[in-house]
């Protein structure tokens, strides 16, 4: 936009089938990493493959095949395509994550608005451990991380252990202070694990980054689904992640109560709908 990037792309098609995490806005199922790729939900042990050994990371749904259901574009719609991702057809997942589940997500781009409008179903089984999340890159430019300030209305920050998993219940910071004024992408602190978890204020919420050298900020409004946030600070490429997550990873091997955690399921003939949208605006002066 204005010949600026606002979201991290890779160099080529080749880059992002082999790091399809690093760039543009992954889908994560289930977010971040799970211990030793293993999990109890329910009495039922789930064993998922070890993609960053010993542990399991951000799940297949990003590197698999989704089917196209519509598509189109009109002055009153925008642009849209609309994808479903069948459980019931991957059978090597099934295997190992045996629920009859349905994801349908449709992306719009309208008026400069990009929005996501998804729906997980579950048709019929046991009830499904669910934990999903978003990693969107948003670039800046090179030399640029000390003029591009984050806002997040954090309010809580959960303490990490070396290896970046939560090590205790949530608690107001300097930093969930700090983040509600605006950081600046080159004070962020470097935790453990490369990233802050944080809870955020109850109900729709709104991040923002504020470009001052371009003049604009980006707003993703996340909606109400969303109450944990990762804040990521990308070491390949120049981009600070703002990550809406529906539990902290890890979730179903922690102590923590679910109400604080996000730990919950989807039983059969329940939908879980979501939405989120991303636009730039003029900075206010």
């Amino acid at each position: 936009m204005r010949n600026h990037a606002y979201i991290a792309k890779p160099d080529s098609a080749a880059e992002l089938r082999a790091k399809s995490s690093r760039y543009g806005v992954p889908i994560l199922f289930p977010p971040g990493r799970v211990k030793q790729a293993a999990f109890t939900f329910e009495g039922r042990e789930y064993r998922l493959p070890a993609n960053r050994e010993p542990d399991h990371a951000h799940g297949e749904l990003r590197e698999r095949p989704w089917k196209v259901v519509a598509s189109g574009a009109d002055a009153a719609g925008g642009a849209h395509v609309s994808a479903e991702f069948n459980l019931a057809e991957h059978p090597d997942m099934l295997a190992y994550f045996p629920h009859a589940a349905c994801f349908r997500f449709t992306y719009r781009l309208k008026d400069g608005t990009l929005s996501l409008r998804g729906e997980i179903a579950i048709h019929s089984g046991q009830t499904m451990p669910l934990s999903l999340g978003f990693h969107p890159y948003f670039a800046y430019a090179d030399g640029e991380a000390s003029r591009v300030k984050v806002l997040i209305p954090a309010a809580a920050e959960w303490p990490l252990t070396a290896d970046g998993y939560a090590a205790g219940e949530p608690a107001p910071t300097s930093l969930t202070a700090a983040l509600q004024q605006g950081v600046v992408v080159s004070a962020l602190p470097h935790y453990p694990g490369g990233s802050q978890l944080l809870s955020v204020e109850p109900g729709p919420q709104t991040c923002e980054l504020h470009y001052e050298a371009r003049g604009t900020k980006l707003v993703y409004d996340m909606g109400d689904k969303f109450p944990i946030h990762v804040l990521f600070t990308a070491p390949w490429t120049h981009a600070v992640s703002l990550e809406p997550y529906t539990s902290i990873m890890n979730v179903f091997n922690e102590p923590f109560a679910p109400e604080i955690s996000g730990a919950r399921g989807l039983a059969a003939g329940e939908t879980f709908a979501f939405e989120w949208s991303i636009h730039i605006a003029p900075l206010d002066k």
